[in-house]
């Protein structure tokens, strides 16, 4: 038999030798063979093992660095998207994702926003979806949407590309115009994303209505249907707005964030609902989370959380204009003449990399 110490310690198992006189002695001194009492005292401290595994995990979870959850959420939604229904249970990891970021933009509103800016696309086709995901999950913190209002929302930022996510990976690369057979696929993709979505087992009727929508224009000028003005669901409108400002700030030639929403809010992006606007506007602030600014300290610092005023965000500085990066990232307030925000700046003037910066939205 199985022998073991009082404490549920395995001493002995069936089938093994005792090899010595002394060994036999000491296993009769210590060990038993009632298994029952040993085998129960033993799956409780399983489960309380496990409990406790489960306690530490989410306590690492509501203290992780956002910036590093975002980036393991971008890993994900490439292997995932980049499969489509060749995905076992498509569905449930599209509803995984979408979980995390909800629950993200409740904890880390910030530094989703920051993420969005700071970490680059390794993989066009799926890295714009999660980004846009992220901003309307914030966005709709701001709105006040109850959690099963935000979901077929983001949701439908996740899959609205699932069709064409190779194809927009081959245009990210392709110097020409796109060929008649790209034409058609970009034209299709709305509706067909949808097909792969329902076949999928997504039922949501709204998320099916936004993935369908979202190339649609007020004008009437969108595609696949053509629709107009109260044509088109307002999600979707909003939808399309975000999709476009991060793929402003992420195309081949980036544009500041700064200037990307300037451009936005002058009308000259296209036409989008004005309350969109201000939303988007007033939610990200002049100088969203992490976007690069040069202060009245002719330092070049990133903008980490946003401010009490649009113009006085809460910002780390990197480096002198002129100098070599700081050992750490050095608090500045810029609401003090001395820091005050003079200007956006590229990315290309901090000079260094986004995992700098992971600690500035670390929150134990």
């Amino acid at each position: 038999m199985d022998v073991y110490a009082k404490n549920g310690v395995l001493l002995l198992r069936k089938g093994h030798y005792v090899l010595t006189e002394d060994q036999r002695d000491r296993l009769a001194r210590l060990g038993h063979g009632e298994s029952g009492e040993v085998e129960a005292r033993l799956e409780r401290e399983r489960l309380e093992r496990a409990a406790q595994r489960e306690k530490e995990a989410a306590q690492q979870r509501n203290s992780a660095n956002p910036l590093q959850e975002m980036a393991f959420l971008l890993r994900r939604a490439e292997g995932v998207l980049q499969h489509g229904l060749a995905v076992r249970d498509l569905q449930a990891s599209l509803l995984d994702m979408v979980e995390a970021l909800l629950a993200l933009s409740r904890r880390h509103p910030d530094g989703v926003l920051a993420s969005v800016f700071l970490l680059p696309y390794q993989d066009i086709g799926s890295a714009q979806s999660v980004h846009v995901a992220a901003v309307l999950a914030v966005l709709g913190r701001r709105l006040a949407l109850a959690d099963a209002e935000l979901r077929p929302m983001l949701g439908a930022a996740l899959s609205m590309n699932l069709a064409i996510s190779g194809l927009l990976n081959q245009l990210a690369t392709q110097s020409g115009p796109m060929d008649l057979a790209q034409q058609e696929a970009m034209f299709a993709h709305p509706a067909l994303g949808s097909a792969m979505l329902r076949e999928a087992g997504v039922l949501d009727e709204h998320w099916h209505l936004l993935v369908q929508q979202q190339h649609e224009q007020l004008d009437g000028s969108g595609y696949p249907l053509g629709l107009a003005g109260d044509e088109i669901d307002a999600d979707a409108l909003l939808l399309q707005m975000v999709d476009l400002v991060c793929g402003c700030v992420h195309q081949p030639q980036p544009q500041l964030p700064a200037l990307v929403l300037g451009s936005l809010f002058r009308g000259e992006l296209g036409h989008f609902p004005p309350q969109h606007v201000s939303l988007l506007v007033k939610e990200m602030g002049i100088y969203p989370p992490g976007s690069f600014v040069r202060l009245a300290s002719n330092e070049v610092a990133v903008v980490t959380h946003r401010g009490d005023k649009a113009n006085t965000p809460k910002v780390a500085a990197l480096r002198k204009l002129d100098g070599p990066p700081y050992a750490d990232p050095l608090l500045r307030d810029s609401r003090q003449s001395a820091f005050q925000v003079q200007e956006a700046v590229a990315a290309t003037t901090a000079a260094i990399k986004p995992a700098y910066l992971y600690k500035l939205w670390y929150k134990p």
